[in-house]
């Protein structure tokens, strides 16, 4: 009943401009057959009809649930012709950006005047599905703290964690607040200040299920900060030093890279390591050669390497 009134309506506004027509003209309009009934966007629809002339071409429109009528391009030019015994079959693809609600196409011979509306429905987009598994952030540096989820495990599974490194080393390791709950396991994990960059991967399965989820995420090389004050001065200028990406509180070693290439030992002043950040002074010789210096910091357990350039007049 749903569908009949909708055509009515249809046909209401259908007749509209040809009001004077005869009661005979009117009786031509009657529904065409659609399959399916109803599709999301992007469906294709075929319709069928019959009552045109011979051979003759119709014209073919939509009319979309907000009232407007839309020309129509069937899917192939070839169904604007009704075949021989007055029969037209065609298909339309509705757009992949089409208004949800009732709609109708409308096919007209042009020649017979014949009129026939299919009323159909395009259906809302489904609701995303729920995700089974994720990580936040997906991208970090050494040091950052990455928090997962995996859903789809036995209630009572006992979880197994294996880290997957850039190389393809996997290793058993124990995590961050692991918390399982219907089947659903949360936990965390931070990377270790030395982690190589590239695509790590966790790997978690279920001790009773065998069920398993696997999740990548990346590491990223570090931008390395350094810094150096003044950046430019004499022989005999103090020059203050800082630099980031080491590992925690290590030990560090320090050496210069003279204007000539030549490498030396650098005896520093107030050197301190602090959450991967390290500090240090230098006084430059008195002697030292005018030109273009380097300074460099070495972490004595991650054998990470810092370079800080500063200049002497």
């Amino acid at each position: 009943m749903k569908h009949t009134r909708l055509i009515f309506l249809v046909l209401i506004a259908l007749l509209a401009p040809v009001a004077q027509r005869s009661a005979a003209a009117q009786s031509s309009i009657l529904p065409a057959t659609v399959y399916p009934s109803s599709g999301q966007a992007g469906t294709r629809f075929d319709f069928q009809a019959d009552g045109f002339q011979s051979d003759e071409r119709i014209d073919i429109w939509v009319n979309t649930p907000d009232g407007r009528a839309v020309a129509a391009r069937p899917d192939s030019e070839l169904q604007r012709r009704a075949a021989r015994d007055g029969r037209a079959v065609w298909s339309w693809t509705a757009p992949k950006d089409a208004q949800p609600g009732n709609w109708s196409l409308v096919a007209r011979g042009q020649r017979s005047g014949v009129v026939r509306v299919g009323v159909f429905t395009i259906l809302p987009p489904p609701a995303p599905a729920a995700q089974d598994a994720g990580v936040h952030p997906s991208t970090g540096i050494p040091g950052a703290r990455f928090v997962f989820f995996a859903a789809g495990f036995a209630p009572d599974d006992p979880i197994a964690f294996y880290l997957i490194d850039p190389d393809g080393t996997e290793t058993l390791v124990a995590v961050e607040q692991p918390r399982i709950f219907n089947g659903r396991v949360d936990w965390a994990w931070t990377v270790r200040d030395n982690a190589a960059p590239g695509v790590w991967r966790f790997r978690v399965v279920g001790g009773n299920s065998r069920f398993e989820q696997t999740l990548a995420f990346t590491v990223e090389r570090p931008t390395a900060t350094v810094g150096v004050n003044p950046g430019r001065g004499r022989a005999g200028t103090l020059f203050e030093f800082f630099a980031d990406g080491l590992q925690g509180r290590e030990g560090v070693i320090f050496w210069v890279n003279l204007p000539d290439g030549r490498a030396e030992k650098a005896t520093v002043e107030r050197a301190a390591v602090n959450d991967g950040r390290a500090y240090w002074s230098w006084i430059a010789p008195d002697d030292a050669p005018p030109g273009q210096w380097s300074m460099v910091v070495r972490g004595m357990n991650s054998g990470i390497e810092r370079v800080v350039l500063f200049e002497i007049r």
